[in-house]
């Protein structure tokens, strides 16, 4: 373990630093206390007991933040859970606090480096988020569209189906709801929602338990036997058929061709008709569905149409104020990239724009408007490119991006901190320190703070 005031390396048995003379011996029980809460959360972890283990590792945590190990299983189980943005950010918490030999490093590149699933997670969680919205508005058909397709691209993802189960309930169909909760019961067996939704319906909640010990059992029996099949021959005598065989045959003919007629054949087309049927429904649920994605896109295209044509009235009086139009044509192409539906190609071309310049008022709060409109995306934007490059180790093309960020955004304190560890991973020690004490300084409630002064301290110590 480290000292915690001078972050001397110790042998667990010290109750004092050799260094500093900190006494050591709470520390000490607090550490312990955190490793016996990841243990306890490991074991629920390994029952799937998968919301029991994250409260277990998240008080693990509130003792000992830097217990990366603790830390990265938590980042595991919301993963297991479909909470795929929240395991990321325990991951790079993890890698914050212990920068090498650290599993996060793996977890992370499983994700970031691989697009395809980044983007199906992008896209779950809009889906997501987009039904949950539409459950608030009573929109129940089309959130329960839209949660279906969520399970189908994350099927593990705990939440989806337990709201899917409550708009089921919500609709009176408790069979579907409780198929919903036995499926997120399978992933996480002992989370309290899932358990209060069972109770509601009057189901057993212990079900899936007793059917997985049951499954077990059967499959460990050494007496289980294949089933044995066997097909009559006809009976022969002196070489020949008996006629009593030839009778029992066209017996069994016209038994076989009345079952064909009465059981089979009505059955079949009832399985058509209700195969139809569920065609139709979901037709029509995908009707209802683009219908209401027409008219919120009728409504958009209206609001875009009246910020377009004030746009241009604007631009035309701004014209006729301007005096000399050479400072104004990068103003022009920024406000024309906007009215194209262009934000980002809209704010690479006003970032250049000098509005000290613009002599116009209605130029200025033109300016302004677009600006804000587009400028914050942007700084978000270059900040996760910029986090990107500091992932994989390119610190000067993090610098470079992280820099344009700011410019986008000054208030942007995520890419001011990040902008300093690229300094500090580059050794410019001036430059690092430059952005730590303008984030304590100016930032002083902000939550990078704790962070930005440590960092502080270390580049002291150098």
């Amino acid at each position: 373990m480290n000292c915690p005031k001078c972050g001397t390396y110790l042998l667990f048995k010290n109750k004092r630093c050799d260094k500093c003379n900190e006494d050591l011996v709470i520390y000490k029980r607090v550490l312990s206390l955190s490793n016996k809460y990841y243990n306890d959360g490991l074991m629920k972890a390994h029952v799937r007991d998968l919301s029991g283990a994250a409260v277990s590792l998240r008080k693990s945590l509130q003792l000992d933040k830097k217990n990366t190990n603790a830390r990265n299983l938590l980042g595991l189980v919301y993963y297991e859970m479909g909470e795929t943005i929240q395991a990321l950010s325990e991951w790079v918490l993890s890698k914050n606090y212990q920068e090498k030999s650290n599993d996060a490093d793996y977890y992370i590149d499983l994700i970031q480096n691989n697009p395809s699933k980044l983007h199906n997670t992008n896209q779950t969680i809009k889906k997501y988020n987009y039904a949950l919205s539409q459950a608030k508005s009573r929109n129940y058909d089309l959130a329960i569209i839209q949660l279906k397709k969520v399970i189908s691209g994350q099927p593990h993802y705990v939440a989806a189906h337990q709201l899917l189960a409550l708009l089921y309930m919500n609709q009176g169909e408790n069979e579907k709801a409780a198929k919903c909760l036995r499926k997120a019961q399978k992933i996480d067996i002992n989370n309290t929602v899932t358990l209060k939704y069972l109770s509601e319906l009057g189901v057993n909640p212990s079900a899936v338990r007793l059917e997985k010990e049951t499954m077990r059992k059967n499959l460990t029996k050494d007496n289980v036997e294949e089933p044995q099949f066997f097909s009559p021959d006809p009976v022969i005598r002196d070489g020949k058929i008996s006629k009593w065989s030839l009778i029992y045959l066209a017996i069994g003919l016209i038994v076989g061709i009345l079952t064909v007629s009465f059981l089979v054949v009505p059955n079949m087309r009832k399985s058509i008709s209700a195969e139809y049927n569920a065609q139709a429904i979901a037709l029509g649920e995908e009707q209802t569905r683009m219908a209401a994605e027409i008219l919120t896109l009728e409504d958009d295209k209206v609001e875009l149409d009246s910020t377009i044509k004030n746009l241009k009235a604007q631009v035309k009086k701004v014209k006729e104020e301007a005096v000399d139009e050479k400072i104004y044509e990068k103003l022009f192409e920024g406000i024309r990239k906007y009215v194209d539906r262009d934000a980002d190609g809209a704010a690479e071309t006003l970032i250049e724009v000098d509005i000290s310049k613009l002599e116009s008022k209605s130029a200025k709060n033109l300016y302004t408007l677009i600006k804000e409109k587009t400028f914050p995306n942007m700084s978000k934007k270059k900040y996760s490119e910029g986090i990107g490059y500091y992932n994989r180790g390119v610190y000067e093309d993090a610098v470079k991006t992280l820099k344009l960020a700011l410019k986008y955004d000054k208030d942007n304190v995520n890419a001011m901190y990040y902008l300093g560890r690229s300094y500090q991973r580059l050794n410019d020690t001036k430059n690092a320190k430059k952005y730590y004490t303008k984030i304590i300084n100016d930032y002083p409630n902000g939550a990078r703070v704790s962070e930005a002064t440590r960092r502080l301290e270390e580049l002291k110590e150098e």
